[in-house]
């Protein structure tokens, strides 16, 4: 990944984090690596672990940011979070894994518009 597309995704995830904080959520980690991966966000609502993608673009040319979420991918977030649990020593938590999707419009040197989607337990192939 790019210079520029780390800056981009890290302002993704401030911009998620900020958004998800004004719905309730308690942020608690960002960029968590684990054995197997690295996690965007983790946070709370709830009593449940909500371990958050955030993807970032910065035109909908090929598609919606969310989109780009291979089944790969969502298997790897499965392991990541599974991961993260078993180094802290939880278990018998609820936990899901949302997606959060922002599109940004640039004008000129300042973002003119920002655009948030935010999938609740999106990814659900995997046993609780």
């Amino acid at each position: 990944m790019g210079m520029r597309n780390r800056a981009l995704g890290k302002v993704g995830e401030d911009i998620a984090a900020r958004f998800l904080s004004r719905k309730g959520y308690k942020i608690i980690g960002k960029n968590i690596k684990t054995f197997v991966g690295e996690l965007d966000l983790i946070a709370k609502k709830d009593g449940s672990f909500i371990f958050v993608e955030v993807k970032t673009r910065r035109s909908s040319s090929f598609g919606p940011p969310h989109q780009s979420i291979t089944e790969k991918k969502k298997r790897k977030l499965i392991q990541c979070a599974s991961c993260y649990l078993k180094m802290k020593n939880i278990s018998s938590v609820k936990w899901q894994i949302d997606v959060v999707s922002i599109e940004m419009k640039r004008i000129f040197w300042f973002i003119k518009k920002v655009r948030i989607e935010h999938f609740e337990d999106a990814i659900e192939e995997y046993q609780r």
